[in-house]
């Protein structure tokens, strides 16, 4: 069956629909709700589950000074749920050149987000993401980087 319009996810957008008080929640659900209909596809690296997994760990182990936001069980539930809804991961090894000078260019602290933004310029696709840091760095310069509370819009 054809899928609709292809947008790559970072971890950003999708624990916002597992970590409680996340305000874009709602956004997360109604990009899942769609995904599962079938009106999008969503991608993501290899690096994608890794992120994932970090995201939840932290989660649960709080950060500093702040209390965990998950038990472990709820970890391990958002777990299940992101493996049921069976991201395509693509590889990007064949991109890390490009992947290094754009974390050069925007002088980014890791490799990592750079990652799905290469992935997304690759496949010609938006990048949809929660992570506030990322769209202030990229903002007037790579409008397919966009907010996971304005992706229906792209």
């Amino acid at each position: 069956m054809a899928k609709g319009k292809l947008f790559v996810i970072d971890a950003s957008a999708l624990l916002a629909a597992w970590l409680p008080k996340e305000p874009y929640r709602a956004h997360a659900d109604a990009l899942f709700q769609c995904y599962e209909e079938e009106q999008v596809e969503l991608c993501g690296p290899t690096l994608l589950p890794y992120e994932i997994l970090n995201g939840l760990y932290v989660a649960v182990r709080g950060k500093a000074g702040q209390p965990p936001r998950l038990s472990p069980e709820e970890a391990l539930e958002a777990w299940e749920l992101f493996q049921k809804l069976g991201i395509r991961l693509e590889e990007t090894e064949h991109l890390s050149e490009r992947i290094l000078k754009l974390a050069l260019e925007y002088q980014r602290p890791s490799i990592y987000d750079m990652t799905y933004v290469a992935l997304a310029e690759h496949l010609k696709s938006p990048l949809v993401t929660a992570d506030r840091r990322l769209l202030s760095a990229l903002e007037g310069k790579l409008d397919w980087v966009i907010p996971l509370w304005e992706w229906q819009k792209a």
